[in-house]
């Protein structure tokens, strides 16, 4: 009875096998050069849970058929366009493949004849971290409320609402919401956001408890705006700016989005103080950042030129250019050291912003454009590395593209990055990963993998500021709305 039970499940095995898309062995010709797909998913470095990487063939054939293969031998076959992979005998593959290439066939048939085209992914052996969060944002400026905090889950498809900015907003009221930032990639189930114009306060998830925190007091410029978590103490640094927005009628650019002001503040979350880091009323400070062990704070700074003021520089917004500092910190005494600068860019009339350091502490990862703070809408932006230890800068060259790149951040152990960019069409920003060597080196950077390699196309939102999560954030949308409809509990401002 076993044996014939047996006997049964092989039969129905090899019948499933033999009922599969098969690889075409008979008049087949290879191409030249690699196939054209959407998403590019070619010659790239890829985390070994990753979710499938399914794309588009942008050929013209009557029939297609693709595998991947390991260099055990393990092969996977699909066919069809677009090329969707069975999840479960993705993630074998990657599994099996750590570190090794796995080589791609693509197969495609016209009339009678097959044309084969061939490239490969190399599978990395560090593992990516697993959730993403972002907002996604339209691109009209009258539409604010049909805003959300996301979070993506990078080994599957599954995409869930952190927030929805248009529960709490009718036709009365109206809300604004900034973008989600964790503490440590939520490791310690920490993580914030800001909630601006009606009810407007900074909405504080740790612990067992959200609350929502008014940090704009008499003596400091605004509410906190872009935010840093300390790696190991309750305290945040924040940026307080003044911000304006500067729209054209014609020509590449849009908008053009700068600060009149700003000064950097730091917050202490158990006495519930803020007190000023930098605010010389000579320059613009802004885009706080820890180093991983909470020893330094990075950020970036421009001075006013001559004759520029916080009145008339709407005029003059291109001759604002940043540099990148650090203050050394001391984390018994809580005090900040002057600044150092640590990357020179306002000399070469260009402007550095949003310094982020690796979890190693060994590398700046930095974005540089011609002039201006809000570089996510300056096409020329571009990420930038530099090596503390040696003091060498050098763009990440396979990463970029000839659009923009902004709003990147480190994944927990520093082999990842993801990043905004604008390549697709340079109207809506996508979120792109790339792999960085423990040398620094980048390799190609690729668009997170969707389902439907078609959604970007069709998908009329924005992702802003992505960020890497360990775990998914774990506070309901009910208790966050609970807190962000009542009023936000005021810091007090200490000298």
């Amino acid at each position: 009875m076993i044996y014939r039970f047996l006997a049964i499940i092989l039969g129905v095995a090899i019948l499933t096998a033999c009922g599969g898309p098969k690889v075409p062995t008979g008049n087949v010709t290879d191409a030249e050069g690699r196939p054209s797909v959407f998403p590019d998913y070619t010659d790239l470095v890829i985390p070994p849970n990753i979710a499938p990487m399914n794309f588009e063939i942008l050929i013209p054939g009557d029939e297609y058929v693709v595998s991947v293969s390991s260099s055990e031998g393990s092969r996977i076959v699909a066919s069809g366009n677009p090329v969707q992979w069975d999840a479960d005998d993705w993630r074998s593959l990657l599994e099996s493949s750590k570190g090794k290439e796995i080589k791609y066939e693509v197969y495609v048939r016209n009339g009678d004849a097959w044309s084969r085209y061939r490239f490969s992914n190399k599978v990395a052996e560090e593992e990516i971290d697993p959730y993403i969060s972002y907002r996604l944002i339209e691109p009209s400026y009258v539409q604010y409320s049909a805003i959300t905090l996301n979070q993506r889950d990078l080994t599957s498809f599954d995409e869930t609402v952190i927030f929805n900015n248009a529960a709490p907003c009718d036709e009365r009221r109206g809300q604004c919401m900034n973008c989600h930032v964790p503490r440590n990639h939520y490791r310690d189930k920490a993580s914030m956001f800001h909630i601006r114009m009606n009810n407007g306060g900074t909405v504080i998830m740790a612990g067992d408890s959200v609350v929502k925190v008014n940090l704009k007091t008499d003596s400091t410029l605004s509410a906190g705006v872009y935010p840093a978590w300390h790696p190991t103490l309750d305290l945040i640094a924040y940026s307080t700016n003044d911000t304006s927005q500067k729209f054209f009628d014609f020509g590449e650019s849009k908008v053009e989005v700068f600060d009149r002001s700003s000064d950097l503040i730091l917050y202490d979350m158990i006495s519930h103080e803020v007190r000023n880091i930098a605010n010389d009323s000579t320059l613009l400070e802004t885009f706080p950042a820890w180093s991983p062990d909470g020893r330094k704070l990075y950020y970036s700074v421009a001075r006013y030129p001559e004759g520029v003021t916080p009145e008339n520089l709407p005029d003059y917004y291109k001759d604002i250019r940043y540099d990148i500092v650090s203050r050394d910190f001391d984390l018994n005494t809580r005090k900040f050291s002057e600044p150092d600068t640590v990357v020179y860019a306002s000399d070469a009339e260009e402007s550095a912003l949003l310094p982020r350091i690796s979890p190693d502490g060994k590398y700046l990862l930095y974005c540089k454009a011609p002039f201006g703070t809000f570089h996510i809408w300056h096409k020329e932006s571009d990420l930038w590395l530099k090596d503390l230890a040696t003091g060498e800068e050098r763009p990440l060259s396979c990463a970029n593209s000839d659009d923009t790149e902004s709003y990147h951040t480190w994944s927990s152990n520093g082999r990842w990055i993801v990043f905004s960019s604008r390549r697709d069409d340079g109207s809506y920003t996508r979120p792109y990963i790339a792999y960085v060597d423990a040398q620094g080196h980048d390799s190609k950077a690729f668009v997170v993998p969707q389902e439907d390699p078609a959604y970007y196309r069709e998908l009329m939102k924005s992702y802003n500021v992505p960020e890497f999560l360990v775990a998914p954030v774990s506070f309901s949308r009910s208790d966050i709305l609970r807190q962000v409809n009542k009023e936000a509990r005021p810091a007090s401002f200490r000298p």
